[in-house]
């Protein structure tokens, strides 16, 4: 239920605000990491969206699917693969570079006088993602260790 959970917060994340910008004290706007994906790819900064989609979005997500399938063998006592808990670790060590990165977007804009920027609610499920999937991650790892995999 924790992972099912995760994968909410996951959601969440994604698509709630996650900052809110204003310029000149006029103009505001809230952006999701959705939102400044879609920006990004408008503005002819693909490989910059495609970053920030693939630590964001796609590997939280990988991790999470991944996590799933591994405590279901688990419960089920099926043998998997032992590449999978690896992989799924070496995935959980990215896991806070989004965060970081819209830290440091909030940092920026704060130092420059024509833009200011606050983190808006969807931090908090998203944090609450990364924090779930990590505390499954080690409950699975326990498991797997206790049962002799």
């Amino acid at each position: 239920m924790l992972l099912i959970a995760a994968l909410a917060c996951l959601v969440a994340g994604l698509t709630l605000p996650i900052m809110e910008v204003r310029n000149f004290w006029v103009f505001r706007g809230s952006y999701s990491i959705v939102d400044g994906i879609v920006v990004l790819i408008e503005q002819g900064d693909v490989l910059i969206a495609a970053v920030v989609a693939v630590f964001s979005v796609l590997l939280p997500t990988v991790k999470i699917v991944g996590l799933l399938a591994l405590w279901r063998a688990v419960r089920r006592g099926t043998h998997l693969s032992s590449r999978l808990p690896a992989l799924l670790e070496a995935i959980g060590k990215w896991s806070m570079l989004d965060v970081f990165v819209v830290a440091l977007i909030v940092f920026a804009a704060k130092a420059s006088m024509l833009a200011d920027a606050n983190v808006a609610p969807a931090v908090i499920p998203f944090v609450a993602s990364i924090v779930l999937t990590l505390y499954c991650s080690r409950s699975i790892k326990r498991q797997l260790a206790t049962v002799g995999r």
